[in-house]
């Protein structure tokens, strides 16, 4: 064997175990609904993707939640890696390709669940993320599919090794993103998912504090499940 043969076999070990972590967020497979199915757009950053969610293609949110909703529905997993709802944030949802590609999408649901990497000391204003988000509901609100849309309060976090990961701040998180994301939905007349309530006092569903697991994810995805499709069963 040769030293190329083993450095390409290196490689492709090293690109498969960092798809198989979901760590390749900029890999992105876009969904194809079939005839008659309801498209469903899942809007957000790092844990709508399933970063660090073992098997991503399988066991992020928007996959299981997929399987859940079953073959009338069309699950498009259009998270980001630290992607802000701020247009004045360092990464900017709005200015990514992705953003474009959800709204050509068409959905006739729309999940949306950013205000984590809001909450970092660089990015955080809490006028700018209230704006933003509401801009960004908007945006979705006025598609010629009108579809349904609901705004998630970001889960929880947790320190890990005796500290929040990612400068995300915590209390930022707990008293002033999630309320304001709860007060959006209200003037706006949207539906609010308590995601955030979900994940209280469940640390042994993150990985690092702040990311779901795979159990995480599944109790995201379930608590999506139960807002959209309250008169079924998983």
């Amino acid at each position: 064997m040769t030293a190329a043969t083993v450095i390409l076999i290196i490689v492709l070990l090293v690109l498969a175990l960092a798809l198989y972590l979901g760590m390749l967020d900029r890999l992105h497979i876009s969904p194809r609904p079939r005839p008659g199915q309801l498209r469903v757009a899942c809007v957000g950053d790092s844990i709508t993707y399933g970063f660090f969610v073992r098997g991503q293609l399988w066991n992020s949110y928007p996959s299981v939640l997929q399987k859940l909703l079953g073959k009338g529905y069309c699950v498009g997993n259009f998270g980001f890696s630290n992607r802000t709802a701020s247009e004045d944030g360092d990464y900017p949802y709005t200015r990514e390709k992705l953003y474009k590609k959800s709204l050509d999408f068409r959905p006739d649901i729309v999940l949306i669940m950013l205000g984590s990497n809001d909450s970092k000391p660089n990015n955080w204003n809490a006028d700018g993320y209230a704006r933003s988000l509401a801009r960004l509901s908007r945006s979705y609100m006025a598609l010629g599919s009108r579809p349904r849309v609901l705004l998630m309060t970001p889960p929880s976090v947790f320190h890990f090794r005796k500290k929040v990961l990612w400068t995300i701040q915590g209390d930022v998180l707990e008293n002033q993103v999630v309320p304001i994301c709860r007060r959006v939905a209200e003037e706006l007349g949207l539906e609010c998912v308590d995601v955030h309530g979900a994940f209280l006092g469940k640390k042994e569903l993150f990985v690092d504090g702040c990311h779901p697991n795979v159990p995480g994810a599944k109790l995201l995805a379930e608590t999506v499940y139960w807002a959209i499709a309250p008169s079924e069963e998983p």
